[in-house]
Order: structure tokens, then sequence, then C-alpha cells
């Protein structure tokens, strides 16, 4: 089995997290939250104590995420190949992802919905967050768990740059930086400041090239082979003493 270095898992954690507040990833995964304000959702501390799923279907319904776990319901199907003999013979969709800070009772009232999981924000798993590898999951976050994650994964403003719950021997983990904070490097090409200092775009110089018959040219025979004035030198001498013999005969 492959290992996997902690500080990769932090940075996959805080990816799957950060997708999960793009819409578009969201529902390019297959969630129905249409009709969800906005997100991240974030809710009231008051969820953590639901403890009827009833409350909590209704809690759903109220937010806009109740058509996301229809859609599991609607998705269920046999496991093809041999997996199904194996305690895992249905196949269905994900739905929404409930993350709290305390649990008090909120877990036992959503692990009976269909394709709904719960988790802890102090435990956060990544096979939870992006499941099959795929960022996007549409995460229910109430109010304590989501302001925890400043202390856990640190932010980019000023005094919370560093997490203050990662790390060991006073060593604190901050969050990836992007190398460029505008990547619209067509847009800054084409500014005006820009454009105003870089020097005219010139065209490229072009050389003149005369093609010469190497067998008839000696100089242009050189440049391609550079034995050729060595092999012209031994012929001529080979010459020279062909005819010495031939006079002393």
């Amino acid at each position: 089995m492959h290992q996997v270095k902690k500080n990769e898992r932090r940075y996959a954690t805080a990816s799957a997290i950060a997708a999960s507040s793009v819409t578009a990833l969201v529902l390019a995964r297959g969630h129905r939250a249409e009709k969800v304000r906005e997100l991240p959702l974030v809710v009231s501390d008051e969820l953590q104590s639901v403890k009827k799923t009833k409350d909590a279907v209704k809690f759903l319904k109220d937010v806009g995420a109740y058509a996301d776990v229809k859609k599991v319901l609607t998705t269920k199907k046999i496991r093809p190949g041999k997996g199904k003999a194996r305690n895992r013979r249905y196949l269905r969709r994900r739905g929404p992802l409930v993350v709290y800070k305390n649990n008090d009772g909120v877990a036992q009232a959503f692990r009976n919905l269909p394709g709904v999981d719960v988790l802890s924000v102090d435990r956060l798993n990544l096979l939870q967050l992006a499941p099959g590898g795929h960022v996007g999951r549409f995460i229910i976050w109430t109010e304590s768990a989501f302001n925890s994650l400043n202390e856990r994964f640190g932010s980019y403003d000023g005094k919370e740059a560093a997490s203050t719950l990662k790390g060991r021997n006073g060593q604190t983990y901050k969050l990836p930086r992007s190398v460029m904070k505008n990547t619209d490097v067509e847009r800054i090409i084409q500014s005006d400041a820009v454009q105003n200092v870089v020097r005219p775009r010139g065209l490229p110089a072009r050389k003149r090239f005369v093609k010469r018959n190497p067998l008839k040219n000696a100089k242009f025979m050189q440049k391609l082979n550079p034995y050729a004035l060595k092999q012209q030198r031994m012929t001529l001498l080979r010459a020279r003493r062909a005819a010495n013999k031939a006079k002393t005969a």
C-alpha cells in the first residue's frame, strides 16, 4: 500500500473543501443543489441537536437539499461482477455530507437517510470529501464547524495565516499559495503598463542560404566533410608516387 505524505493529504483535503464551494463543480458532480441559496451551505448550530430522522428530513427540505437525497433513491442498482457476492450487492450515488462540530444527536438523525454521510470537522476524511477522487461534494456545514476551519488549516488573512492545531514541535501548517495572484496572463500582457515598456515586435532575421554542389565546390565539401581536404591530399600524393615509379621503371 502506497503511503501518502501528511502534507500532501492536507493539501488534498484543503483542495476538496475549497472545491465544495464552487457551484459549477458541485453541479458537475451530479448533485441536485439548484434550489440551495448559496454554497458553501452554512447553517446554525441548532442542527447538531437534531435527534429525529423526520426532523432531519424537514431540515433538508427547508434548505432545498432533499432533492439530492431523492436522487440517491433512484440510482440504486445491483453491482456488476463478483463484488455483489462480497457483501457489496448494491451501488448508489452519494448525497450531501453533513459536517458538525459537536455530536448532540445529529449523527443518529442523518444516518438512516440513504446517501447522506455525517462527519466530524475534527476527523475530516478525504474519501468522504471527494469520493472516488472527484472533488465537488455537496457539504452542509454547521456554523461552529465552518468557523473552526481557520484554526485547523489556517487562512490567507494576517494573524490567522497559520493553523494553530496542526503541526508538531511548534511547527504550524500554512495553506498553499498560488505562484500568481492574477492568472489572466493574456490580460496582463495586453495591459497598457506592459505594452508601454516592452519593445515592439520585430521580424525575425532572414539568413540567406546559397545552395552549392559539394562535388564541385571544395570549400563547401570541407564544411560537410572535414576529412575531405586530407582525402584530396592523400589522393594527390598517391598519384605522384605512381608517376615517379613509372619514370624509374
